[in-house]
This record gives C-alpha cells, structure tokens and sequence, in this order.
C-alpha cells in the first residue's frame, strides 16, 4: 500500500504511463488503485497475453482494447518455411497439405509459428514425421481459445521435450534469471561448466558449451539480443513465456528455487539452486531453508538490492556464486567464503568491497573469479597463488596487480582489464609461464623511466612471443603497446603470427601498422588509426584469413589544414576485387571530417555478409555530397547496419547520406537494413535554422570576448 501512496502522490498531476506484462487479475486491480482519474487528460497503457486480465483493464466505459492483428497466411508461411529450409527455399510438394495443417494450427501467432519451425528445422523432412507433429498440437490455437496461454503452453513444452537430456538441464538454468535480464554468454556457459553440465570426450569443454548455447538458440529457446560488431552472439534472453514454463518445470522438479516477486507459497525441504531477485517476506525463510539444508545448494545468485543472504559457512556442495550488482555487499558478507570448498565460480559484481578475504586463497577448484565490477577494491591477496584450477581472472582495471602472483596460475586461459601492476618487468616474467592462456587483455604501459620501460617492453615482447607458440589467440593492447609490437616493418618476435585476434579499439595507432602484413593467420581485428590511404588498405588487404575487420578512422593522408576547418577529407579509397576474399564481417567508423571514406567496386568483399557503417551526416555531405559507396557490388551482403551522427546536420543532409548506404542493391528483397540515428537533438530542419543558430553563437561568442 505505501507503493499505491507514492503514486497517488506523484500523479497528482497530468501523467502517461506505461505498464507492460501485466499476468493477472489481481495485479491490475492493485495497479489500478493507484491512479485516481483527475480527470485532466491522463492516460495510461497496459500490455498483456491473457485475454481476460485484458478485458479487465477495459472496465470502464471509455476504455479501449487494442488486439494485436495476427500474421496473415502468406506472412505466417513465409516465416515457417524461412526458419526450416533457409534462404527462401520453397517447401516439397510432400509436406504441403501437413505444413498447412500445422500453420492453422498455430493460428498466426509469430511465437507458435517460430517454435514449432525450430522444432521441426531438427527433424528429418518426412511428412511422417510432421503429421505426428501436427497431431500433438492439439485444436490449435488463437487469441479467443488461448486466452490464458495454455495452448501456447503445449507447443513450448513439445519444444522442451524434444531435447536431448543435457540440453533441458541447461535450458532449465536460465530460470535463475529475472524477468528481461540480458545475460552474458560467457558467463553462462562458464556456469553451466561450473555445475558440470557439460560433457565433452575431448576435454574441451568451452567448444562443448558454446554447441550447447548454439544448439538451443538454433531450437529457438534462446534469442539473442546484443549480437556484436563480430558477428558473435554477446548477450542473450529468454522469451517471458519461456522463461515462464522452466521457472514451472523447475519447480516440479526441484531443480531450482526462484524468489521474485511472485507469491511463493511454499519451499522445498532441500534446495539445490536459489535465485534471490527481490527484497521480501520469503527470503527469511528461504535463508532458512538454505541454511538448514547448506550440504545440498550448488548455485547461488544474488541479484540488485536483494537482502539479506545466508551467511557462507560450510556450503560444502556450492558450485557456483554470483552477486550481480549488489551494492550493498561488504567484506564481512564473504569473509568465511573458505569454506565453501567446492566452489568453482565467484562473481562479484557492483559492490562496495574495498579487500578480498585472504580465505579466497582455499578455492582450491576455483576456475572463473570475475571482479569486473569492484571498482572500490585496491589489490588482490596473496594467497591468490593457491588458485591453481583458476581459469578466468577477470578484474576491474583500478586493481593493482600484485607481484608474484600471476606466474603461479598456470591454469589460466583467460586474463582481462590488468592496467596496474606492482612491478611490471616481474609481470612481464610471469606472463610466458602461463602457457594454457588464450585470451589477454592488458593496457599496462607504467610510467617509468626509459631504461626501464626498455627493460620491460623486451620482457612483455620475449613472453608474448613465447605464449603465441602454445595457446594465446586473442592479444588487446595499448597503443604504445601495439605500436612496439606491430610498428616495424617486420614483427618484433617471430609467433605473433599465430595470434587469431588482435584488439586496440581503446587505443589509436598513426597509420596500420606494418608489422600487420606479417600475421598471416589473423582472424579478427579490431584497430583505430589517425590517418587511412591506398597503402593501409593494401596492407590490410594482404590478410589472407582476415573474417572480421572493426575499423576506425580519425582523418586521412591529405588532411593539409587540420580538423578545424571545414574541408578536411580526404578521397575515398576504393576496394577492389583482389583482396579480402574471406572477410564475413566489416565495421568502418569515420570521425571527424572524412567524407564516405571508402567505395566498393564490383567483386570487391565477395564473401561479406554483414556490414556496419558509422559516419558523421554533415561532414560526408560536405566533402562528397554526390558520392556513392557501391554497396551494390557486395553480392553475399545480408545484414547492413547504418549508424548516422545528426550533429550540425539537417534532415536532409542526414537522409541524403542514409540513402548512399542504402542503394537498389541485387538482395534488397532479403537484405536486412537497420537505421539509426544518434545525437537527433543536433539535427536542423533546414539550412536556414542551422544559418541562425550559428549567428547566435558567433555573437554569443562575440559578447564573451568583449
């Protein structure tokens, strides 16, 4: 009741609000006490899948219920078959009487029609195989007999059952997620490590992990949300309805325990996994029954301002804890954290902890400790060296890094964000022991003098060099760095080569580096340059394994009068049909007075799919306004994303450059194209309101110099 006085206190005046997702009856009805009707032209939206929890919130006369429209038949068909056969392949004769059975069965729901597609893209092309399909769907389904969500309810739990055993476990984690949560692959699949989830007969089980999370996003259980410049999947979700029916089977089978602000009628005797997400009545008594039945939890995970927690003496079975932004979290909430001895996975993410409990150090089967989040922590202890599974140190890059503590971890396949270190010749040292590290990520150049810099940058060179003969495939460096590195004509050390990944997108080189000629295996690269012409192309160009290039330009070669003046450009360089040959993915950022940058002539990238532009309206309009980029001639092209800078730009000007990406190209029938804008607040309607904005900021200048 004190949430219905706030509101009534804040809607005191006119209001428009939202409010999404709304499951029962109930609910609304306290929502609803919350809104006096003042009568002066406020108006509130609620969504909802349930027929009558929607009936119920158009109560009152002058109320109105908007039925989202379903797919029509052509639209329906379309998405089904383009989920099975790919590509827009037409279906066989011999499945299309069953396929049009099971369609109107899925009554244009785009979330039935996308499921059972899944389902059936796993299955072999046989009618008879649809047709036992179709007959365990039921009568169908439709907004009026599915009101509640029932049928729907069917065709995810065919979905469910259609997996094989380890799939459902892993598919059944994500409930210990909120509602909407983005969840961070890496993590997950190193949770589901942690739980020991994953079996692989070959011992990789990062490779087996990353299968499973493929194979259910392929089976549609997963989706992606935040699918990266490189094409790879970063973040992911759970459909609510989804997560609705694991969060059900969860329960039935005790595999997890959830607390949010659901009613929780009850709690099991022993409870293996617990899921805290709200502050409320039912936590005490499940810190109880944790408490009480400590030797069976395996997973914990704390989320937001959840509070209190069961203290952490004696989880003898806890495999994996995560405190997900918990600001709250002290030293003394983790001090015995010792003793839970089989612990494999600790994230600490968004707390106030200043220092980690020296008791860290008897983890002995430790392998991720992610401390990304804790930017008020100073070091990490000593008995660090005792991690001896540890895997994964992820930490916040205020942490200093102390010496003789890295060499000792020679489990390590990942390090992330070390920019401080206590003696950098020592870490330099260290680092060549690591010899199962994959992954580095590291901007420590110290301030120091030259002798000793020298010292350690032939230290840093002669470790990494040794690395790059065992495992490191993914290095992300500093600009000083790199330019040591990368800058020579030749490479400074001779196994940089079989690097698959370089990273600098923090950090800003002069030109391309021609140290890049020479790593003839790179896979990814991420790089930012000051200036772009014919001979970074070229040495780029000559990549053979190049996939993914994330390009970043400042200015360019002719740049003669500086970036304060309104010509500064430079002529596009173009890309041709002899290089780049297995690029998938291209990302070309232009900053600061460059034009378009770059064109593409016909053969050029045969083998790109996905395309991502980020330019500034006003200065490609400025320097070449009658310029196109011949996106055309990019044949495989299937995704385009456009991302438009508006600042000092008028429409016009914004839309003209939207229109050089966005050509009558040979697949604009199935070609993806995704606008955006940014900075839409600098945008002018016309030249003549940009005209008097800037004579008001001349004499405001004017005014100020006097």
């Amino acid at each position: 009741m004190i949430f219905v006085f706030e509101l009534n206190t804040e809607t005191a005046n006119r209001y428009f609000i939202i409010i999404d997702d709304v499951w029962k009856e109930e609910d609304w009805k306290i929502i609803k006490a919350a809104f006096t009707n003042n009568c002066n032209g406020s108006r509130i939206i609620a969504t909802t899948r349930i027929t009558n929890v929607a009936r119920s919130c158009c109560s009152n006369s002058g109320d109105q219920l908007y039925q989202m429209p379903v797919l029509n038949d052509v639209d329906s068909r379309r998405l089904f078959l383009k989920r099975i056969f790919q590509h827009n392949n037409p279906c066989p004769p011999k499945l299309k009487t069953v396929s049009d059975k099971i369609l109107k069965k899925c009554g244009g729901l785009p979330l039935a029609i996308i499921t059972i597609a899944s389902l059936l893209a796993n299955k072999p092309h046989n009618a008879d195989e649809w047709e036992k399909l179709e007959d365990s769907i039921g009568n169908g389904l439709s907004y009026e007999n599915d009101g509640g969500g029932t049928g729907m309810k069917d065709i995810l739990l065919l979905s469910y059952w259609d997996l094989p055993h380890h799939l459902k476990t892993c598919l059944l984690y994500l409930c210990i997620y909120p509602e909407d949560q983005r969840i961070n692959c890496a993590d997950l699949k190193w949770k589901w490590i942690a739980e020991g989830f994953i079996a692989a007969p070959w011992g990789n089980l990062c490779q087996e992990a990353e299968n499973y999370f493929n194979e259910l996003v392929n089976r549609n259980m997963i989706q992606p949300v935040d699918v990266g410049r490189d094409g790879l999947v970063h973040y992911c979700q759970v459909h609510d309805m989804v997560l609705d029916l694991i969060i059900s089977l969860s329960e039935e089978e005790n595999f997890a325990t959830v607390l949010n602000r659901r009613v929780c009628n009850s709690l099991p005797s022993k409870i293996r996994r617990l899921s805290m997400q709200s502050t409320g009545k039912g936590n005490k008594g499940a810190i109880h029954a944790v408490t009480t039945s400590k030797l069976h939890v395996r997973s914990l995970n704390v989320f937001g301002e959840t509070e209190p927690v069961p203290p952490l003496v004696d989880f003898h079975s806890l495999r994996v804890l995560d405190f997900d932004s918990c600001n709250w979290l002290e030293k003394e909430h983790i001090k015995n954290i010792g003793s839970c001895s089989q612990l494999r996975y600790l994230r600490i993410s968004g707390t106030q902890i200043t220092e980690l409990p020296g008791e860290i150090g008897k983890l002995q089967f430790l392998e991720t400790l992610d401390l990304q989040g804790c930017g008020d922590l100073i070091t990490l202890p000593s008995t660090m060296v005792q991690l001896q599974k540890l895997a994964r140190l992820l930490i916040h890059h205020h942490i200093w890094l102390p010496a003789g503590v890295i060499g000792s971890l020679h489990a390590l396949e990942e390090i992330s964000h070390i920019y401080r270190v206590d003696n950098p010749v020592k870490f330099a040292e260290e680092l060549r022991h690591l010899t199962k590290l994959r992954k580095l990520s590291m901007n420590c150049y110290p301030d120091i003098c030259s002798d000793y810099l020298e010292r350690y940058l032939e230290v840093l060179q002669s470790s990494l060099s040794e690395l790059c003969k065992f495992n490191l495939r993914y290095l992300h460096t500093s600009e000083e760095i790199g330019d040591y590195l990368l800058g020579g004509r030749r490479l400074r050390f001779p196994h940089l080569h079989l690097v698959k990944s370089v990273f600098t997108h923090e950090t800003r080189f002069e030109r391309i580096p021609m140290g890049m000629a020479s790593i003839n295996d790179l896979v990814h690269l991420d790089i930012e340059v000051k200036w772009f012409d014919e001979k970074g192309l070229h040495l780029l160009m000559g990549m053979p394994c190049l996939t993914h290039l994330q390009l970043s330009v400042i200015a360019a070669e002719d740049s003669t009068w500086g970036p304060y003046f309104p010509g500064y450009g430079f002529t596009p360089v173009t890309v041709g049909s002899n290089g780049f040959k297995f690029l998938k993915v291209f990302c070309f950022t232009l900053k600061d007075y460059t034009g378009i940058g770059i064109t593409f002539a016909p053969g050029a990238m045969p083998a790109l799919g996905r395309l991502h532009l980020c330019w500034k309206a006003r200065d490609v309009m400025h320097k070449d306004p009658g310029a196109g980029m011949g996106i055309e001639h990019l044949s495989g092209l299937a995704h385009l994303q456009v991302v438009t800078d508006c600042s000092y730009a008028t429409v016009a000007e914004v839309e003209a450059v939207e229109g050089k990406a966005t050509p009558l190209h040979p697949n604009r029938h199935t070609l993806q194209v995704h606008l955006h804008r940014k900075n839409k607040k600098g945008m002018f309607k016309d030249d003549k309101e940009r005209d008097r904005e800037r004579d008001h900021y001349d004499y405001v200048q004017y005014i100020g110099n006097m």
